[in-house]
């Protein structure tokens, strides 16, 4: 029996939290770094238990953007990843939605970035087409690396976003994307 779940970071079992961990470390295959555990904590987790524990997680943060010259404070997603054994059987679009309806509830955009674009937009998100940059603390700095990774989950407090335009992240420790 597979069941969907969600907690705050905050509410956290503290053996979910290991799983969830563990999970992370074994689908990134040792490239998980604690900076990235950071950027998924402070905000809500979902995540799919199996029989042998989670297999499937993603969590959702606040952060600032600016897009096309706008600033927002968006739902980021962080930390998505199901367990090889488990992939392709819709438990990572199951944790996808549940974020969604947060990120639908809470923010007026959704964002994240991602090496794997066509899975996000099978749940409805879009991909950013413009330039990316980090607003970091020598300035505004051009990302190439990320661009066409950066994907857009709009709701129905977004306003008029121009995909070309340019997209700024916040500044933060680790991988700033």
């Amino acid at each position: 029996m597979y069941t969907l779940h969600h907690a705050t970071t905050d509410a956290l079992p503290p053996r979910v939290r290991g799983e969830i961990r563990a999970l992370l470390d074994a689908a990134f295959e040792g490239d998980f770094s604690d900076h990235d555990w950071n950027h998924a904590s402070g905000g809500l987790h979902a995540w799919v238990r199996g029989p042998d524990g989670v297999i499937s997680h993603g969590a959702v943060v606040a952060r600032t953007l600016t897009c096309s010259g706008q600033v927002l404070q968006v739902g980021y997603v962080e930390a998505v990843a199901t367990a090889a054994a488990h992939r392709r059987r819709g438990h990572g679009a199951a944790v996808m939605r549940r974020l969604g309806e947060h990120i639908h509830g809470t923010w007026p955009l959704g964002a994240l970035s991602t090496g794997t674009p066509a899975f996000y937009e099978s749940v409805g998100w879009e991909r950013w087409r413009g330039p990316t940059f980090v607003a970091g603390p020598a300035g505004r700095l051009r990302t190439p690396d990320d661009d066409g990774g950066i994907m857009i989950l709009r709701t129905p407090r977004s306003p008029s976003l121009d995909l070309d335009g340019d997209i700024v992240c916040d500044w933060r420790p680790g991988d700033v994307w």
